[in-house]
């Protein structure tokens, strides 16, 4: 799913609104084009850098031989 971390998110979120707001009241259109990208990869959850990937493992857990399987009904 996404690659980022809560905390990450919300940073680039608040970093997307901040230059928004710099770009409009200093009559900065081009900086609009750097808020797309940062909103882009915030919806996204890319991750630029950093360390190898983290794969997620699967662990599957036995059933107990103690107790028989109780049927529906």
């Amino acid at each position: 799913m996404f690659k980022l971390r809560i905390h990450i998110l919300i940073l680039r979120y608040y970093l997307m609104m901040l230059i928004t707001i710099i770009a409009v009241y200093t009559d900065q259109m081009w900086l609009i084009a750097v808020v797309m990208a940062l909103a882009i990869s915030a919806v996204l959850g890319y991750r630029f850098g950093g360390a190898a990937e983290e794969e997620g493992k699967v662990v599957r857990m036995e059933a107990s031989p103690e107790k028989e399987a109780r049927k529906a009904g």
